[in-house]
């Protein structure tokens, strides 16, 4: 792998400083805005009004994985040769403006259809995962250019606590929103939805304004290399298979992590309001474990983060377990704990496994390795749909058993992961 020279250090990259606070700003806002529509609390709650099945529940999460995970092979092939990558990451942004439409039709009053409801409501949100997932992955290649290594997890890190910062706001403000007599159903959900496709709009600019290095390679270098197959990576890169298999086991925690609220309104009893403290507990914790990250990333490399990302997914269904099996007395009361360990695994997938992946892909064929990573994540689309048909036929011990374990795998092979910089070396031998 040859070195990029815009990436060689933050005086010699053009527009750094420009372009920092550009990823800045969209980072911050974007995690503010979905902090209003969290999938792991707001939106399971949002589906519970209108049906009581687990599967349709966990469909939450299946179709923003989903959705967002699987075009991304095809958009990595189709920009990998393209000299500007740009245009294709402003393509998807109109998706944003869905959640307007949801909150539309709550205004309108459909919620008093349960089922055209959902079907719209999913119908949207896949919508608006497929297209934040095209954009993506021209997003990650564009930030790979732009924003050089030595200073990446620093920006990742200052836009979690940033994006932490107005979360905590939002938790507060939607605990008050679900909690206000004011405000009956649809209408405290026809308001966050309006005000989640509000914080999207400084976002959308930031990219709009985002200045892109260029690739310094001709059209027919990228295209030859695009020729040597989607599924290279996959069947010759024995670091990114070990990576891959990595985030697929840590990524099964999503075969509880819907089914959390729902526990805790069903098993434990806590009052619809208690929603607004898991955001805060989930976003609290992503900037802190941000800010840290950020450092231990630049100090140590991404692989450590794995590390630690990959324990605290374990912590989240343990303690979900231990409280299950106790019902009672104060862990209960800190059931947001488990939302705790959520906003450590989130910060810990962009500033760990991303992070470490952008570093090992080669710098010509970056979307493919990246379009293909995450098409191949999209194996856990039906890992919440299967968790919820688990919990169905059993119970939430065995739903939150079975994910200790097999997150645990996840963890020990993270252990064996090299460090980025060795890849990097071996590259250029």
């Amino acid at each position: 792998m040859s070195e990029n020279p815009e990436t060689t250090s933050p005086s010699t990259s053009p527009n750094y400083r420009w372009n920092f606070v550009a990823f800045l700003v969209d980072a911050t806002c974007f995690g503010v805005a979905f902090s209003f529509v969290s999938p792991n609390s707001v939106l399971p709650a949002f589906v519970r009004q209108f049906t009581d099945s687990a599967p349709v529940i966990g469909l939450v999460t299946t179709v923003l994985n989903g959705c967002w995970l699987l075009p991304q092979l095809v958009s990595g092939r189709l920009i990998n040769d393209k000299l500007r990558k740009k245009p294709y990451m402003l393509a998807g942004l109109g998706g944003r403006v869905l959640f307007w439409v949801v909150a539309l039709a709550l205004w309108a009053g459909l919620a008093r259809y349960p089922t055209a409801m959902l079907i719209l409501f999913f119908t949207s949100f896949g919508l608006f995962a497929a297209s934040d997932g095209f954009t993506s992955v021209a997003w990650f290649d564009i930030l790979a250019r732009a924003i050089p290594l030595e200073r990446r997890g620093r920006l990742m890190g200052f836009s979690h606590v940033a994006s932490g910062l107005g979360g905590i706001g939002v938790g507060v403000l939607v605990g008050l929103i679900l909690g206000s007599s004011n405000l009956p159903f649809p209408a405290n959900y026809a308001l966050i939805f309006t005000l989640a496709g509000v914080a999207f709009v400084p976002s959308v600019v930031a990219l709009a304004l985002i200045r892109e290095p260029l690739t310094g390679r001709t059209s027919a270098e990228t295209e030859n290399r695009t020729r040597t197959g989607w599924l290279t990576p996959l069947l010759d890169d024995p670091i990114f298979r070990r990576l891959m298999l990595c985030r697929i086991l840590v990524g099964l925690m999503t075969l509880a992590v819907p089914f959390y609220v729902i526990h805790a309104a069903d098993e434990l009893h806590l009052s619809g309001s208690v929603i607004g403290s898991f955001v805060v507990a989930q976003t609290l914790a992503k900037m802190v474990a941000g800010g840290f990250f950020g450092l231990t990333s630049e100090r140590w490399g991404p692989r450590y983060v794995i590390r630690i990302g990959s324990a605290a997914a374990i912590a989240g269904p343990l303690f979900a377990l231990v409280v299950h099996l106790v019902n009672g007395g104060w862990v209960v009361r800190a059931y947001p704990f488990v939302y705790v360990t959520l906003g450590v695994v989130e910060s810990a997938w962009m500033l760990g496994f991303f992070n470490y992946l952008m570093e090992v892909a080669p710098d010509d064929t970056r979307p493919i390795y990246i379009g293909l990573s995450n098409t191949i994540m999209g194996v856990l689309t039906l890992a919440p749909a299967v968790g919820g048909w688990l919990l169905e036929v059993t119970s939430y011990a065995v739903l939150f058993g079975v994910t200790v374990v097999l997150v645990a795998l996840g963890f020990v092979l993270a252990l064996s992961l090299k460090p980025s910089q060795d890849v990097l070396v071996k590259e250029h031998l």
